[in-house]
């Protein structure tokens, strides 16, 4: 049986930093209200938008808006960002269920870098987010798609911003120990079957981690993976975690076809990105893999997109059928790869 960790209650609230990381403060929100005017520059008034889209925020961005309508040069991003509202309101049309209450947040342990949400469920999804501490929307938009799933959910940072190398804040301060402790809290959520999601570097974290953690399934969209496999990224990260990192430690796609129980694994990606086409190409033959090629997409941001153009939730109901129905035996240590 895996190890059992009881949840500290304290987990079950977003910490200080997780809240601040999914919303907007106050310093931004007065900059923003300071361009709302036709006389400052648009393209700064147009990412204003997008980060009022990232963050769910529908009436701040159709004000926002409206002072765009009139530059011709920018009627493409605008109808762009429009479309994007459209499916934002789709998708927060039950916010009201998902979304934690205000003053959730726990002021207590402000470095804590994972929340975890039960479900009453035996199945339990482990979330990274990426480098902007997002998975492509703020984790609490995010809570409002994923919230919908009937499964436990564990939200993971990175604050270091080194592809998960050096653990998660509060789980450990390696891959292994955090590796152990993600362990004890599925048991705890009895959970049966374990899948990991993630985007950008937290698309190689879900990768890394759900084969040691012998997870049932990983989805990752526009996951980086060739950078960390040799070169300056590979270097930078070494430096920071204190030790030089190895083939074995960064070679995922060694790792997946050497696991005796190798997830189920799905890929997003948008085929006018050559980066991230080349990191898909690097796992695209194993057998397990799955590519879900996005036409014409050169954003690095698919699950933004995909929530878009309204099929993140197909996407992800179908990724969650294939994955199995569960048998997670995350207890047996010859189910995780022993490259740490």
């Amino acid at each position: 049986m895996p190890p059992r960790t009881p949840i500290d209650p304290e987990a079950l609230r977003p910490s200080a930093r997780i809240h601040a990381a999914s919303r907007l403060d106050a310093s931004y929100l007065a900059y923003a209200k300071s361009i709302a005017h036709g006389n400052s520059d648009p393209k700064l008034r147009l990412e204003v938008c997008r980060q009022f889209v990232r963050c769910g925020m529908i009436g701040e961005t159709v004000a926002m808006l409206a002072t765009l309508m009139d530059v011709r040069d920018l009627r493409g991003s605008v109808t762009e960002i429009m479309g994007e509202l459209r499916a934002l309101r789709r998708a927060r049309s039950e916010d009201h269920l998902f979304l934690p209450a205000a003053g959730i947040a726990d002021a207590g342990a402000k470095d804590r870098g994972y929340w975890v949400v039960p479900a009453d469920s035996d199945t339990t999804l482990i979330a990274f987010a990426g480098k902007a501490q997002l998975l492509g929307l703020s984790i609490y938009f995010m809570h409002s798609l994923l919230g919908r799933l009937n499964a436990n959910l564990i939200y993971l940072f990175d604050w270091s911003n080194n592809f998960y190398f050096g653990g998660v804040s509060g789980l450990g301060g390696s891959v292994d120990a955090t590796v152990e402790r993600l362990r004890g809290l599925c048991a705890e959520l009895k959970s049966r079957r374990v899948l990991c999601l993630g985007q950008s570097a937290g698309g190689f974290g879900a990768l890394h981690y759900g084969v040691k953690l012998g997870a049932d399934g990983v989805m990752t969209f526009s996951p980086i993976l060739l950078p960390v496999t040799r070169g300056k990224v590979r270097e930078r990260i070494g430096n920071r975690i204190g030790r030089s990192l190895t083939d074995a430690d960064t070679q995922l796609r060694e790792q997946i076809a050497a696991a005796p129980r190798a997830p189920h694994i799905e890929i997003v990606y948008g085929t006018e990105n050559k980066a991230d086409v080349a990191s898909a190409r690097y796992l695209a033959d194993l057998p397990m893999v799955v590519e879900h090629p996005l036409p014409g997409v050169s954003d690095h941001g698919t699950i933004q997109v995909t929530v878009a153009n309204n099929t993140f939730g197909p996407l992800l109901d179908s990724f969650v059928r294939a994955s199995g129905p569960g048998g997670w035996r995350g207890g047996d240590q010859s189910l995780s790869c022993d490259s740490q």
